[in-house]
């Protein structure tokens, strides 16, 4: 008799708690919706933008990332003093009436890991944050659903580590060069009008495209002078490596039609295996939109080659321009497998991986 209580009771639980997650239950819905027609374009979205539950946990994701303030200076400490539920009320309505404005982005400059250079970070206010968050939950399911496997970077579910250990993969099975590339400014390089056609190609819902518009036109703040930019998606917004992810998606396609090797993409940070050095298209690099995607910028890369039973690699880099392929006589040498680590430590990791074959 006691058992069949507990079990009773347990049974209530569950039901209470997959009842008052609905935020997950809407997010499966548009995922399997999306994922049993890649053709489908959403059109009712906003109104779930501005529910209530959706800013909630919007909320929750905002205060548990902490962060700086934006330039009106409010911190999160500051939203819970003066009550969150009062902020969130106001940001719904704000939302249902199509009368949320964000502010410009606060512009700081932080030092690149590893060298004397500076990235720009943009920081947009907290209460603009949590409608990014807001507007994140709803549409990530829509695109997550269209991304290839070879996407790793700022996705649910994946890491670093999942992208290293297919390369590792690849090596067992005979593809020794590496070819590394970053594209460099990427976020800021992302031009709006192709990013919102990309957009566009899943959702037409008016309200989400005008809201996702706003954001991207912004601006950003820097010596208290306003700047705005018809292209880049300031790096620091909630939303912005999904934004990022969905342009990107572009190059997977592209990619995946020519097979020219293996490729293994965390956000701008792109890696291809392939069994000989020769075989990489750098003289075809202008595939699909690859072309658009740094219209102005440098293309960095390093390549690698390991060997089963050699030394771990030794590594060398290059940079450059545009989309032309790296100097002839760089083509021995190397490249690696880490997403914002050592490039050192992960050709060690490879080497060490095929040595113990």
């Amino acid at each position: 008799m006691r058992v069949e209580c507990r079990e009773g009771l347990v049974s209530v639980l569950v039901a209470s708690s997959a009842e008052q997650d609905k935020v997950q239950a809407l997010q499966r819905a548009l995922y399997r919706a999306a994922k049993a027609d890649p053709e489908r374009r959403f059109h009712a979205l906003y109104d779930k933008v501005h529910r209530r539950d959706i800013l909630e946990r919007a909320w929750v994701q905002v205060r548990a990332n902490k962060g700086a303030p934006g330039i009106d200076r409010i911190t999160i400490a500051d939203v819970e003093a003066y009550g969150a539920h009062r902020l969130l009320e106001e940001l719904s309505a704000d939302l249902r009436g199509e009368q949320w404005r964000p502010l410009p982005a606060r512009r700081v400059w932080i030092p690149k890991p590893g060298g004397s250079e500076q990235r720009p970070l943009s920081i947009p206010a907290v209460r603009d944050r949590i409608v990014q968050a807001a507007a994140k939950i709803v549409i990530e399911p829509v695109f997550e659903a269209d991304f290839l496997p070879c996407s790793f970077g700022f996705r649910p579910k994946r890491a670093a580590h999942d992208a290293l250990q297919v390369l590792i993969d690849e090596a067992w099975q005979g593809r020794r060069w590496v070819v590394e590339t970053d594209i460099a400014s990427c976020f800021e390089a992302i031009p709006h009008e192709r990013l919102m056609q990309a957009i566009e190609e899943r959702v037409c819902d008016r309200k989400i495209l005008k809201l996702l518009r706003a954001m991207l036109g912004a601006g950003v703040m820097e010596d208290g002078v306003v700047r705005g930019a018809a292209t880049g998606t300031p790096q620091g917004g909630v939303i912005s490596p999904l934004l990022c992810n969905v342009y990107l998606h572009r190059l997977d396609r592209a990619w995946q039609a020519q097979r020219y090797g293996r490729l293994v993409r965390y956000a701008d940070l792109c890696r291809y295996r392939h069994k000989s050095a020769l075989g990489y298209p750098f003289n075809r690099c202008r595939l699909g939109q690859w072309s658009i995607l740094v219209p102005a910028g440098t293309i960095r890369g390093q390549w690698a080659s390991s060997r089963p039973g050699s030394e771990p690699m030794r590594t060398a880099s290059t940079t450059w321009s545009g989309c032309a392929g790296p100097p002839a006589s760089s083509a021995r040498a190397a490249a690696t497998l880490g997403a914002g680590g050592s490039a050192m430590a992960a050709s060690c990791a490879l080497g060490a991986a095929t040595a113990a074959r």
